[in-house]
């Protein structure tokens, strides 16, 4: 075993003391909306990396840089670096992790720190073997006796692939047990296996693995978190591509879990987080499902030919989109409604801590750059109905298409106007109805339950390019929707929602630009593929058509299609620029769409005066 000699940085106290966090980002800095019982905190701190240390001070921990430790006198207002963790040479330097940063405290004050070794790390997928090529993410353990100022016994537990490690429990009988997730081959799918600790990580020990089969990058069992039950068992909820999280529970304190079972909990193929708090509730925080999708019975999870999913073997939804929050009375049977407490692209990876009794802490991380974000909320206010905390809230729905629906980590209009509203101090809750490929006629069919269940206050109606469009690559030759049909589908909505006192705003689809994959499928008569304007010769009467109903209903239009044509006839800018793939808007048209839409909510929905 190493010992780590810090004495000349102990010496001279040149310490780096960090300024005090600065002030609280916009929604759209943030990058996500916040329910209102939730407060910001801090950016780039993971909501297990704290220790509280006597005194009030609090702990701070990370890999960066050979392990950075700082403390906090004021509640993590300012921070000061005290230490290192390790200064020397690889293997087994604490490095960057964008994912994994997890500390613990024994009862009897030993820190012990879990970590990945970034500098050896290999991960290539071979797609037609559907193995691992030489995967190599090897886990070491390291540990404090002295509050951090200095660190010991820095040790490989775990030589092979970990893809994850997403908690660690300190339990009632000072064990510290670490679930992590292990790649195994043939056929290549992850695992789940706990490595515990006896003398506060000295040695460690594996226990059994937890194998749900599967095949494929993004399949098996993940991802695990765990809590210490008031019984004195073990749970373990467990990441999984079958529409739910998988349960395990472990009788001997973390050394074997042998019951293993599926929950009732709908997740995507996203972690969670579990914590039990002093008062004996359980929080859970989690991906759900996609909205509008239902978890598939178990018998209908049956592998059929070759993998169906992306990085799995059977498709998997992976929405992450939102992250809710739910708890439990009675030990993880059963669970409150789920709340959606952030929403926007890609929120995803909780921590779920608590920093004192009945003040959870939850860090998580957002965007493209996986910035991680904490954030705290009261135990009281999550058992607060939300109408009680922010009361009357403006409803807005986004009805459409692909064009309105979420995609992956592009921010569209729905999630611009709810960051917007959000900073204005509106009470608002904005409802994304978009769905890929849908029709008027498709719509209509969920225009019940995807739309008036939610007695909104405004409806954003954008549809169109699905139904003029015509399937010539199957041999089509009439567009998908008549475009009489079109607008009668459309003036059914709005004269459905206008007696409800629902106000309305009708959008224009986006014009369409010719790409080489739009050409190999419709670059045929009727269409003119070497017309740029060809592939819109049909969609622009559609077009017109919603412009006569928005007249006649006198309701307000946001003309998508105009407002594209004219940015493209300026001068070194093209439609093109507006657009991700020649038919879907980019970020660019979606903030422009955004803009125009806040103007018609301002007027329809002005704020009060103070």
């Amino acid at each position: 075993m190493l010992t780590v000699a810090l004495t000349c940085i102990l010496l001279t106290l040149v310490v780096a003391s960090l300024a005090a966090q600065p002030e609280k980002p916009s929604t759209r800095e943030r990058g996500y909306t916040l329910d209102p019982r939730f407060n910001y905190v801090a950016k780039g701190m993971a909501a297990l990396s704290f220790i509280p240390l006597e005194g009030g001070k609090l702990l701070n921990l990370s890999s960066e840089d050979g392990g950075k430790v700082r403390v906090s006198e004021d509640d993590g207002q300012s921070w000061t670096q005290i230490a290192t963790m390790y200064e020397g040479e690889g293997p087994g330097k604490p490095t960057r992790d964008y994912e994994c940063a997890h500390a613990a405290i024994t009862p009897s004050g030993v820190i012990i720190w879990i970590y990945r070794d970034f500098e050896g790390w290999h991960w290539e997928w071979d797609n037609e073997t559907g193995e691992a090529v030489n995967p190599t993410l090897p886990v070491w353990a390291i540990r404090s006796l002295d509050g951090g100022k200095t660190w010991v016994d820095r040790q490989k537990i775990f030589d092979g692939y970990c893809g994850s490690i997403n908690d660690m429990l300190v339990t009632r009988e000072g064990n510290v047990v670490v679930p992590m997730e292990i790649y195994m081959p043939k056929p290549g799918r992850h695992c789940t296996r706990s490595y515990i600790t006896e003398d506060e990580g000295k040695t460690y020990r594996a226990g059994n693995i937890i194998d749900l089969g599967g095949h494929g990058h993004h399949d098996g069992a993940m991802e695990a978190t765990l809590t210490e039950l008031e019984d004195g068992r073990l749970l373990m909820l467990i990441r999984t591509p079958l529409d739910r999280l998988w349960k395990a529970y472990s009788f001997d304190g973390g050394r074997s879990f042998r019951q293993i079972e599926p929950t009732d909990v709908p997740a995507s193929n996203a972690p969670g987080a579990l914590t039990r708090l002093a008062s004996g509730r359980l929080v859970l925080v989690w991906n759900r499902m996609s909205p509008g999708r239902q978890m598939r019975p178990l018998l209908e999870l049956r592998p059929k030919g070759p993998r169906q999913g992306w990085g799995t073997e059977l498709p998997s939804d992976g929405w992450r989109n939102a992250l809710s929050i739910a708890v439990s009375e009675d030990a993880g049977e059963t669970w409150s409604e789920p709340v959606d407490f952030a929403r926007g692209p890609r929120v995803c990876y909780p921590q779920v801590w608590e920093r004192r009794p009945g003040e959870v802490w939850i860090s998580f991380v957002a965007g493209k750059a996986w910035t991680r974000n904490l954030l705290s909320v009261k135990e009281e206010d999550l058992l607060r109905p939300l109408a009680e905390v922010e009361g009357d809230r403006l409803t807005i729905v986004a009805f459409g298409s692909s064009t309105t629906a979420p995609r992956g980590g592009l921010t569209v209009y729905a999630t611009l106007l709810d960051w917007e509203l959000q900073d204005e101090g509106r009470a608002v809750q904005v409802i994304n109805a978009g769905k890929g490929s849908d029709t008027t006629t498709l719509a209509r069919n969920r225009f019940d339950t995807d739309v008036l269940a939610y007695q909104p206050d405004l409806v954003i109606i954008q549809l169109g390019l699905n139904d003029s469009a015509i399937d010539v690559w199957r041999g089509v030759t009439e567009p998908r929707v008549p475009i009489d049909e079109y607008e009668q589908n459309l003036d059914f909505m709005v004269s459905q929602l206008k007696p409800r006192g629902a106000k309305v705003v009708l959008m224009t689809p986006n014009p369409l630009r010719w790409n080489d994959k739009l050409k190999d499928l419709y670059g045929k008569p009727p269409y003119n593929p070497d017309d740029p304007d060809g592939f819109n010769f049909l969609l622009r009467d559609y077009v017109d058509r919603v412009r006569q109903l928005a007249t006649k209903h006198g309701v307000p239009l946001v003309d998508s299609f105009k407002v594209f044509r004219d940015y493209g006839e300026v001068e070194g800018q093209s439609v093109d620029d507006l657009l991700l793939d020649g038919m879907h808007p980019n970020n660019e048209g979606h903030s422009i769409e955004a803009d125009l839409l806040m103007g018609h909510i301002r007027q329809m929905f002005p704020l009060a005066e103070d």
